[in-house]
């Protein structure tokens, strides 16, 4: 019968609206301040994790309110941090594949490929020529076991072939991995794997944004709750 409840409640919740309305007939006059604030700058406080929403944010309280994270965002930055550590010692964990993973290239992705081979198994990437325009992936990074592996290597070309002109090709090869290695929206994720997730955040040295610039955590305050 709880379990039922529970359901119920969890339907009549997920058809609610998850923005505050506050145009609506006697809400206060005049212009509206935004209902959430980014955080910004800082080490995150200890949170107490409560729940997910979306398979896509987790929910967590901590000193001064309500705190919203976005899990991938949240996970890019784990493994770009940790990526970035390892790599910096030159000990990248990484996993040989026990079948060799072919991807088809381009002519110019073939001619980056061949010149950064061993730059690639710096961070952990080991490729081999395979015939014609194939390579064949026979160790990928630890960080990418479960990622898709296809598609952080092409787009690491990419960002290759367009020259680099924002970041270096190192950084570059970072932010790919670390993209395609992070959990997803639309991933259910245990207590545990979300506390693991919230902890390991709180302990980067730039838990508020992902290495793409966007944020992984917006706050609404005390304040901002009891309004």
């Amino acid at each position: 019968q709880r379990e039922g409840m529970a359901s119920r409640l969890f339907h009549r919740l997920g058809a609610t609206r998850l923005a505050l309305d506050l145009t609506r007939p006697g809400a206060p006059a005049g212009p509206v301040e935004p209902v959430t604030e980014t955080l910004a700058g800082g080490r995150l406080p200890m949170l107490r994790v409560v729940g997910q929403v979306g398979q896509t944010y987790i929910v967590a309280e901590g000193p001064g309110g309500l705190y919203l994270i976005d899990q991938h965002a949240a996970h890019e930055r784990i493994t770009y941090e940790a990526l970035r550590a390892q790599r910096a010692v030159r000990a990248v964990a990484s996993q040989e594949l026990l079948d060799p993973l072919p991807i088809d290239v381009s002519p110019q992705q073939a001619a980056l490929l061949e010149a950064r081979l061993d730059d690639l198994a710096a961070f952990g990437l080991e490729l081999a020529p395979f015939g014609g325009l194939t390579y064949v992936v026979r160790r990928i990074p630890a960080s990418l076991v479960g990622g898709d592996i296809a598609a952080a290597l092409l787009e690491l070309l990419d960002a290759v072939q367009r020259g680099g002109a924002d970041l270096p090709w190192e950084d570059q090869a970072l932010i790919s991995l670390s993209c395609h290695g992070a959990v997803r929206a639309g991933q259910t994720l245990s207590t545990d794997e979300m506390r693991d997730l919230v902890r390991q955040l709180e302990r980067c040295e730039l838990p508020h944004t992902c290495p793409h610039g966007r944020p992984t955590i917006v706050h609404l305050s005390q304040e901002r709750l009891e309004r």
